[in-house]
């Protein structure tokens, strides 16, 4: 058991919450019971995540999609009903958009790297003047088709896909992550000598743009691609404060 200040304060100085310009309003965006045994983690915070955290016996809930995103919301609607549900419950909510994207350990971008089998990762892709993705290289080349096999069965049990743009080398070695919603990066990627760039969301302008550069885009789905986060940072803090953590599982399949 763990006071919530105590851990907040640990989860923001460990994923640098500060050191990120963000859309998202990082850190603890809505306050829960005074004492954490049991964390919740998912990718978005929405109505059944906050039920299923609640029904679970969780006092906090992290997610890599919090409900506060930079811009005044009213409190109507499903907006009000999503935090009656955290407040009737006393379940705290804690949101880490770019910090949980970027970080080496936990982070989205290098988990599913090591996932992937990738070597040598090293930061990648700006966002702002920021570097929040990875890259970095197979142990040896491999066929592109093989490669996406490999992406299609690590992200199935999370209702990814393995959707596959452009016209590369037939053999790839060197691989760029940037989960979520990183497309048009591929240009980014093609000039750094990436021969593939694995990010969730597809967009039909860089998949057009893949067709014209050396570099494959390979899209995985925006959920399951950025699952790899929360569920990284949950066995930290169970390994680090003895906490009970369960990740609830609700895909978008987008």
């Amino acid at each position: 058991m763990i006071k919530l200040p105590a851990l907040c304060e640990y989860l923001d100085g460990f994923l640098q919450i500060k050191a990120f310009r963000d859309i998202a309003q990082n850190g603890l965006q809505v306050e829960g019971a005074e004492e954490v045994r049991h964390i919740a983690v998912a990718v978005d915070a929405r109505q059944q995540t906050f039920q299923q955290a609640a029904a679970c016996g969780a006092q906090l809930l992290i997610c890599h999609h919090g409900l506060f995103w930079g811009r005044s919301e009213l409190l109507c609607g499903t907006h009000y009903q999503r935090i009656k549900t955290l407040i009737h419950n006393d379940l705290g909510l804690y949101a880490a958009h770019l910090p949980l994207d970027a970080h080496l350990e936990v982070g989205n971008n290098a988990v599913l790297a090591r996932a992937l089998q990738l070597q040598d990762l090293e930061p990648w892709g700006d966002y702002k003047g920021q570097t929040i993705g990875i890259r970095g290289h197979l142990p040896r080349a491999i066929k592109t088709t093989t490669f996406v096999d490999r992406v299609a069965q690590t992200l199935r049990p999370f209702d990814g896909f393995a959707k596959l743009f452009g016209q590369g080398k037939p053999s790839i070695r060197e691989i760029a992550i940037l989960t979520g919603d990183a497309a048009m990066d591929i240009h980014q990627a093609a000039q750094d000598g990436i021969d593939l760039l694995l990010t969730g969301e597809t967009n039909h302008v860089a998949a057009v743009m893949a067709h014209e550069l050396p570099t494959y885009l390979l899209c995985g789905g925006h959920y399951a691609t950025e699952v790899w986060g929360v569920r990284a940072l949950a066995d930290h803090l169970k390994a680090r404060f003895d906490l009970h953590t369960t990740f609830l599982h609700l895909p978008t399949q987008v």
